[in-house]
C-alpha cells in the first residue's frame, strides 16, 4: 500500500499533480495511519460494531 507507484497512480487518477519530494511524506503518513488502525483493532476489536441510534425530541428543535 505504501509503494511509490501506488501513490503516483492514485494521485494521477484523482487528477492531482505528483511531486517526487512529497512521495516520502505521503508514505510516512500512510504508515502512521496503518499503525494506528492496527493498534485500534488490537485494543478494541468490537469498537462501535453497531451504529448508535439517536432519538431527538421534536420539541427541543422548535
Amino acid at each position: 500500500m505504501n509503494d511509490s507507484t501506488f501513490i503516483n497512480q492514485s494521485l494521477y487518477l484523482q487528477g492531482l499533480p505528483t511531486y517526487e519530494t512529497d512521495i516520502q511524506h505521503i508514505q510516512n503518513i500512510l504508515q502512521t495511519i496503518e499503525q494506528s488502525e492496527k493498534y485500534l483493532k488490537k485494543i478494541s476489536p468490537n469498537l462501535n460494531p453497531k451504529v448508535p441510534i439517536t432519538v431527538v425530541d421534536k420539541r427541543l428543535l422548535l
